[in-house]
């Protein structure tokens, strides 16, 4: 997420945020069954807009009902969605300052709503039935059962800053301890990746992995760490870490966003955040690269499906609707369609 836009949002943590009623142009109450395949697009919204939203689009062409959520439920998703997994036949989206984890029906958009107080939730994984959400508040990370998501099963403390992305592999929960705001309003980076026994739910160890980690991402036997550094020239990078051994390695390359599917990391790279902004894109199988050509230099985040199609998103000048690009596993566009207010994720269904 770009610097600036994270320190403007952090100030409206002062301001609660309170979801207005979405009232659709023409109220539908019935349930929307499609049997072709879809994916699901996450919209991230602009903080303190309300704005977020979650999107039902078609992969065979692109058809997409930027709606689908807010027809179903009659209601906005709220103030910034940061992430989504799919298990079963839900999905779980956690909305930071809203303070709320969704559980939509992916058959019908359908959600129900469960608060969690005022932790701000972050990113989000699943392994089973139990689901892992990290949170800024607290320095934590906070385990559900899917059964019961009224009260967690238990709470992971972490260190002195905030917590961002989470994974598993290998019988592990791997989570990115990023950074902290003092109160002189300097912010101060973490270089860490804490590892938890999935079994027992306890601290196995702690790795260096570069300055200010962000996403984790699971792939094969490896787990991907990217790092911002300190916004500084040369500061960023990507760490790679063997799921088994715990041994960590540098990628060689910066990963602004990054996914995995078909057991490869795909990311990309991108410079600058205006007109004259560039970008690169990789796919990596745990040995060698290959680029992709992709042409698109305003990128907001990637995804991949296990079939090796890739999901480009656009930040849209972070104030319009980006755009999402299917795009074949050799990089030939397959279609574009217009979303939401910075499409953070696509997940498609059934995989």
């Amino acid at each position: 997420m770009k610097k600036t836009a994270f320190i403007l949002g952090m100030a409206l943590l002062a301001t609660a945020c309170i979801d207005e009623p979405y009232i659709p142009d023409t109220p539908d109450d019935s349930t929307q069954t499609d049997n072709g395949p879809h994916a699901l697009v996450l919209c991230e919204g602009s903080w303190g807009s309300n704005d977020a939203s979650l999107a039902r689009i078609s992969l065979g062409n692109g058809a997409i009902d930027n709606e689908w959520f807010e027809v179903a439920n009659g209601r906005g998703l709220g103030d910034v969605a940061q992430d989504m997994v799919v298990y079963g036949s839900k999905a779980y989206i956690t909305v930071t300052f809203s303070n709320s984890l969704e559980v939509v029906d992916t058959a019908t958009g359908r959600s129900e709503r469960h608060p969690m107080g005022d932790s701000h939730p972050r990113y989000i994984t699943a392994d089973g039935s139990r689901l892992f959400v990290s949170c800024y508040v607290g320095h934590k990370v906070m385990v559900y059962d899917t059964a019961d998501l009224d009260q967690p099963v238990a709470e992971l403390p972490l260190g002195d800053f905030q917590p961002e992305g989470v994974c598993t592999a290998a019988g592990r929960l791997f989570v990115a301890s990023s950074w902290i705001q003092e109160q002189n309003q300097n912010y101060t980076y973490d270089s860490l990746v804490y590892v938890f026994d999935l079994a027992t739910l306890t601290l196995d160890t702690t790795l260096v992995a570069g300055i200010n980690p962000q996403m984790t991402v699971a792939f094969g036997n490896s787990v991907a760490v990217n790092y911002n550094g300190n916004y500084t020239p040369g500061s960023a990078g990507c760490a790679i870490i063997d799921a088994n051994t715990l041994a960590v390695t540098q990628l060689g390359r910066t990963a602004t966003g990054m996914t995995a599917a078909g057991g490869a990391l795909y990311g990309f790279s991108r410079e600058g955040y205006s007109a004259t902004s560039t970008a690169t894109y990789w796919r990596y199988d745990g040995s060698s690269f290959a680029d992709i050509n992709v042409g698109v230099n305003t990128p907001y985040s990637i995804s991949a499906d296990a079939a090796g199609n890739i999901y480009v998103t656009t930040d849209g000048n972070y104030v319009a609707a980006g755009d999402v690009l299917c795009l074949a596993p050799d990089g030939t566009l397959r279609w574009r369609s217009e979303a939401g207010i910075l499409p953070k994720k696509v997940l498609a269904l059934g995989e």
